[in-house]
């Protein structure tokens, strides 16, 4: 019995030095080092703590900026940046790297950039460069099929990109 107190008492002392530590600003977390290729999960924040809709989204890392700032690449082709501490290492062994712009979902509240609507979400194309939303019947001349592959749109074709 006196063995259980004596641990019990140098974990509380433990407990103690650590919440000071963290408290007066001398934990410093780690920041992780992520290289290109590697798989992360992308921390996402609900609206409100009832929504339970937010899932765990794997992006594979396309380019690591000096400042922190990870490019992030989904299996949809869209392109994300966000910072290092957004970031927590996937370590599942059965990612699927494979490319499929099919899965490109045009996100809620995306305006077309000539009308200004963001009604028709299925009739809208996405720039692979700029991600500008685009309604099809909008352009001139207008769409009437989604195109195959990338897709890039008429302000970043006239700027050459």
């Amino acid at each position: 019995m006196p063995a259980a107190f004596e641990n019990l008492a140098i974990a509380q002392h433990r407990d103690t030095l650590r919440y000071a530590t963290i408290r007066g600003g001398g934990y410093r977390p780690s920041i992780r080092r992520f290289r290109v290729g590697d798989y992360v999960y992308l921390q996402q924040t609900a609206p409100t703590t009832l929504d339970v809709t937010a899932g765990r989204t794997i992006l594979r890392v396309r380019e690591v900026l000096p400042s922190g700032v990870l490019m992030l690449e989904g299996r949809d082709g869209v392109v994300w940046k966000d910072h290092v501490r957004n970031c927590a290492p996937c370590h599942l062994p059965n990612v699927d790297g494979t490319m499929d712009p099919s899965l490109a979902i045009v996100r809620t509240g995306l305006r077309c950039m000539l009308c200004g609507s963001t009604d028709q979400a299925a009739h809208m194309l996405v720039c692979d460069r700029c991600s500008r939303g685009w309604h099809m019947s909008c352009l001139t001349p207008p769409i009437d099929v989604v195109p195959t592959g990338r897709w890039v749109c008429p302000r970043c074709t006239s700027e050459g990109r």
